[in-house]
């Protein structure tokens, strides 16, 4: 983001990140990188039809605020949470699940994987919603073409 923005402003619930070290440092060096802690998103503030800031609210005193932007970008930790998945389809060492070729397929037949959870390269909402609709449709060209005894628990 800081390639193209002035200044780039991150917003964290929390007073600490959960990020590696690492990734900490290199952000926390950039000049154009400033730092909000300790505060929750409330709403996206606009005028007219664009947007105007962030509202946000201090988690330790309750205020709220707004902070003026021209752009939000919502980015929600770098790590998959697939722990509950493990032994039950492949994932790879840094926890992304495992898909076959250009399918959203696993390596559990009748399981699909989409979005964040099995892209560690884009990890968009755009790309995410366009991997959720392969797996759409995986999901229910695999259906159309298997039966499922029913006796067979189906857990959504």
């Amino acid at each position: 983001m800081t390639k193209f923005a002035s200044e780039v402003t991150i917003v964290h619930r929390r007073s600490e990140l959960r990020a590696s070290k690492v990734m900490q440092d290199r952000a926390r060096r950039n000049p154009k990188i400033k730092w909000l802690l300790n505060v929750t998103p409330v709403e996206v503030a606009t005028h007219g039809s664009k947007v105007s800031g962030l509202v946000v609210k201090d988690n330790q005193t309750g205020e709220v605020r707004t902070i003026p932007a021209d752009g939000i970008f919502v980015a929600i930790g770098h790590t998959p949470n697939t722990g509950f998945l493990a032994n039950q389809v492949e994932i790879d060492d840094r926890g992304y699940i495992l898909t076959k070729g250009q399918s959203t397929s696993t390596s559990v037949e009748g399981v699909f994987a989409c979005g964040d959870v099995m892209d560690p390269h884009y990890r968009q909402a755009i790309t995410a919603a366009g991997s959720g609709c392969k797996a759409a449709l995986d999901a229910e060209r695999f259906l159309e073409s298997n039966t499922v005894p029913a006796q067979t628990q189906i857990i959504v």
